[in-house]
């Protein structure tokens, strides 16, 4: 074996040491972005769990116009927001929960 491939490959098994220790690593970014919910999704999911405007609004913990402009494609569910759109599609029996 080459002297720099067994340097790298040793560099390689400490990083891995590294890692399973929970240790961040230089270069390495991870990130947990929850991809924007589209227009189409947004009204889809409130449809389905049977809810005004107004009433999607109070579950989501935003307001109702906030709500119609989503649906309207004006502004985008981001973040929380997107995460807990796909939440209550996955779980609808969670609307009572939020209510």
């Amino acid at each position: 074996m080459k002297k720099k491939d067994f340097k790298d490959m040793l560099t390689s098994v400490h990083q891995m040491g590294e890692i399973m220790k929970g240790k961040k690593l230089a270069g390495v970014k991870v990130t947990y972005r929850a991809k924007p919910a589209t227009a189409q999704e947004v009204q889809k999911v409130r449809k389905e769990l049977k809810l005004t405007q107004q009433g999607f609004a109070q579950v989501v913990g935003e307001s109702p116009s906030a709500i119609r402009h989503w649906e309207q494609g004006i502004r985008t569910p981001r973040g929380a927001a997107a995460k807990l759109i796909r939440v209550l599609k996955a779980h609808p029996e969670l609307v009572m929960e939020l209510q």
